[in-house]
């Protein structure tokens, strides 16, 4: 005679092996999943404007209870434009909202947006309102997060090295959220260049990878033949009117006015 309890203890490892305990549920939305297409790394057009993936950053600290700040991320795969914007919970009205605001800050028109599996982004909501917008939807390979490289880089380098990993969960907490972001995309798409790669090959057991010349995003808007001449006039002129060590002072001072553990984002 053996008890429940010490069947469980001794068939632990088993369960271990078997990995019963990494089992996931079934997708919420199994027919949307099938009417959005799965699309790779490769099969992006690299030089055309408005293929767009887009990402959620959690704003939750040690514990995903509760309501907490979410920042939707989206990054043009040409240029490496970057939007950001911050919304309580994740409920599919709040995404979409979220995404509709985000869309029109682009100075191009969306062609393509691409989520992961996250039913938060990749909901019936959404997918009807690309559709009446007359934008294509794909979606990336599950638990495959390369998929979504471009936009999984500037969670990094534009989300997390800003605000860090701490929990914000109050609505002073979203307004200053939306005050970093707003000096931060000024900064990051006007004035810090990034490096695109153009070709990589395995040579002897090492790979050999060849990038572009360093630009920022707007540069590479500029060089565009994709982009009508009033855009650029209207890109220009904002670029004239920027000073990115005000922008840097600027968004230091919105950081440092709100909860003492945001850290500093820039020191000039």
């Amino acid at each position: 005679e053996v008890s429940a309890r010490t069947l469980d203890r001794l068939l632990a490892h088993e369960r271990e092996v078997l990995r019963l305990k990494r089992q996931r549920r079934p997708p919420v939305h199994p027919l949307l999943y099938q009417r959005v297409p799965v699309k790779l790394p490769n099969e992006w057009d690299r030089e055309q404007l408005g293929n767009l993936q887009m990402d959620f950053v959690l704003h939750c600290g040690r514990s995903t209870a509760g309501e907490f700040l979410h920042t939707m991320s989206l990054v043009d795969i040409a240029t490496g434009w970057w939007e950001g914007e911050p919304q309580m919970g994740r409920s599919q009205k709040a995404s979409q909202e979220s995404f509709d605001r985000l869309r029109r800050r682009f100075p191009f028109r969306v062609r393509e947006v691409h989520p992961d599996n996250d039913s938060a982004l990749l909901s019936e909501l959404l997918w009807k309102y690309c559709r009446k917008r007359r934008m294509a939807m794909s979606r990336s390979r599950p638990y495959e997060k390369n998929d979504n490289a471009w936009v999984e880089q500037k969670n990094w380098t534009h989300v997390r090295k800003v605000v860090g990993y701490r929990r914000f969960d109050t609505t002073r907490e979203l307004r200053l959220l939306n005050e970093i972001y707003a000096e931060l995309r000024l900064y990051k798409n006007f004035c810090l260049p990034t490096i695109r790669l153009r070709s990589k090959e395995r040579v002897e057991g090492r790979i050999q990878r060849k990038c572009d010349k360093p630009a920022t995003p707007y540069q590479r808007l500029m060089e565009s033949e994709q982009i009508a001449a009033q855009t650029k006039r209207e890109l220009r002129r904002i670029y004239d009117s920027l000073n990115p060590a005000a922008l840097c002072r600027r968004t230091s001072s919105a950081t440092c006015s709100g909860r003492t553990n945001m850290p500093l984002i820039f020191v000039v």
